[in-house]
């Protein structure tokens, strides 16, 4: 069975418009959820989010792009750019620039034959809400403006459209799929890239997931669920997962993509290796639509350590689900006690969303790009905000920076309507 590395990475996040520096603030505890900028959201239950800052898609993207595509586009265009040029597959022929002139060329030179040739690629990219903020904007404009519908409205908005852009701008023509399973929209994507490489549909593939769902619409209609948290005068401490007094999650935007290799393609080129992927499970609670089961969750966790060909017993570090909604952090922690057992207090657990709020369909991209990164420099993001552990969530919490030598780790991923996606990565050691 043929092995599958992760040889680049890209993200555009609320803690940083890079990996680079999303990583280093995670470590260095920082929040990047303060109150909502990009509307009025005074009226909400509601007002505290994960914004992206001085984010610029005229960067990434030619001028009509930015005009035409949804933001989801935007941000996933941008991290899968910046994916291949930390892969090194294309070298300079995707790095970004502020100049339109610059930008049309890079556009071209992305498209060159040595990139293109490889019909053995693939794109896909998970979203759960897709293009919500231009459908929202376009519905506005038309029914109280009165003013007419773009024609590139429904092509824009659709979920398919951030794997299909990133397709064009590559020249990629094998699989181009977009992915929608709610908050495991990102893992799934992951995981699907994963198989197609193990299986030899592809030899590379740019994989992960895309959120703007920073509207009125989302916003509100979480909030309205009763998922999101209501802790508006403190933002930065709202996000706190497995603790006693959390009251729900805070939503964020960004993207993160991930690119896959085949382990001998990757090898032939001496591409930087940040981790391998060797298992990947889903499955589907079939139990409700908003509230979670943790039976479902640990069948997906044992899928994936079956598929990995590992045992409980070898897992060390979980980077979390971990919400911050009472009724799912409490399932979550159940599963892995269902799951590991008597080991569990010797698993180290830890939830990235303390800190970069929940980012819905690219939230489980952003994690295994995390978790590939904890396992490469051997070390755990914290988990903020954990005062007062919820004792019904009695996991081995990590609540500061710990280095730690990981050689086995699994990230997981449990959305709305009971999906459930979880990989496992392990140290790549040649």
């Amino acid at each position: 069975m043929r092995r599958v590395v992760i040889t680049g990475i890209g993200a555009v996040t609320p803690l940083g418009n890079d990996i680079g520096s999303t990583w280093d603030n995670i470590t260095l505890q920082r929040s990047g959820i303060h109150e909502i900028t990009k509307f009025d959201a005074s009226a909400l239950p509601s007002r505290i989010a994960g914004e992206l800052k001085e984010f610029d898609p005229g960067h990434y993207l030619l001028p009509k792009d930015v005009i035409r595509l949804d933001p989801f586009v935007h941000y996933a265009a941008a991290a899968a750019l910046m994916a291949v040029e930390d892969s090194g597959l294309t070298g300079e022929q995707t790095a970004a620039s502020s100049q339109p002139s610059q930008i049309q060329t890079q556009t071209e030179k992305s498209r060159a034959p040595h990139f293109s040739h490889l019909n053995s690629a693939g794109v896909i990219i998970g979203s759960s809400r897709g293009g919500i903020t231009t459908l929202e904007n376009a519905l506005e404009r038309n029914i109280i403006k009165g003013k007419p519908l773009s024609a590139y409205l429904m092509s824009s908005s659709t979920i398919n459209m951030a794997a299909s852009y990133i397709s064009m701008r590559f020249g990629i023509r094998g699989p181009a799929l977009g992915i929608s399973t709610a908050c495991a929209s990102g893992t799934n994507a992951i995981g699907e890239a994963f198989r197609m490489i193990r299986t030899g549909e592809v030899d590379i593939a740019l994989a992960g997931g895309s959120e703007a769902p920073l509207c009125r619409i989302a916003v509100g209609g979480y909030g309205a669920s009763g998922a999101l948290s209501r802790k508006n005068e403190r933002p930065e401490q709202a996000s706190r997962p497995f603790e006693r007094d959390r009251d729900g999650f805070v939503i964020a935007e960004g993207a993160c993509v991930l690119v896959l290799e085949e382990l001998g393609h990757a090898a032939k080129r001496n591409a930087i290796i940040y981790g391998e992927l060797i298992g990947y499970g889903t499955s589907c609670d079939a139990f409700h639509q908003t509230k979670p089961d943790s039976d479902g969750e640990a069948l997906a966790i044992r899928k994936a350590l079956d598929d990995a060909l590992v045992g409980s017993e070898d897992i060390e570090f979980i980077n979390a689900h971990g919400t911050s909604t009472p009724l799912g952090d409490k399932a979550e922690a159940e599963a892995i006690r269902k799951v590991f057992g008597r080991r569990t207090g010797d698993i180290y657990v830890s939830s990235c969303k303390s800190t970069l709020g929940h980012m819905l369909g690219a939230a489980g991209a952003m994690e295994a790009a995390i978790t590939a990164l904890s396992v490469k420099r051997g070390i755990i993001p914290p988990t903020m905000n954990l005062e007062n552990p919820d004792p019904e969530c009695d996991l081995n919490i990590v609540t500061s920076t710990m280095h730690k030598d990981i050689h086995i780790a699994v990230s997981s991923s449990f959305g709305f309507g009971g999906v459930n996606a979880v990989l496992v990565l392990k140290k790549y050691q040649g």
